[in-house]
């Protein structure tokens, strides 16, 4: 146990929960499991978000370094639509 590959190991604390699912959201759409914790405290009462350390993303130990190339790419922008997406068109 403690380092053992199927660990949830905390690789993102956000303060704002709703961000928090979507970086979940983004995580398992590449594959990754993915859970949160402290959420429903966070979303109860946001005062103590910051007390809490806000909402943990927590993935398997063995993912953790490809969730973190991900966290990554999401703050340099690599998932960001172009200004002219439509998002009606076909994405075949």
């Amino acid at each position: 146990m403690g380092n053992a590959p199927d660990d949830w190991l905390t690789v993102a604390r956000l303060n704002d929960a709703v961000e928090a699912q979507l970086l979940q959201g983004r995580l398992q759409a590449d594959g990754i499991e993915a859970q949160l914790a402290d959420q429903n405290h966070v979303q109860a009462d946001p005062l103590i978000a910051i007390a809490l350390g806000g909402v943990r993303v927590q993935v398997r130990r063995r993912d953790a370094a490809v969730a973190q190339s991900i966290i990554e790419a999401l703050a340099s922008g690599d998932y960001a639509l172009d200004d002219d997406f439509d998002p009606g068109a076909s994405v075949d």
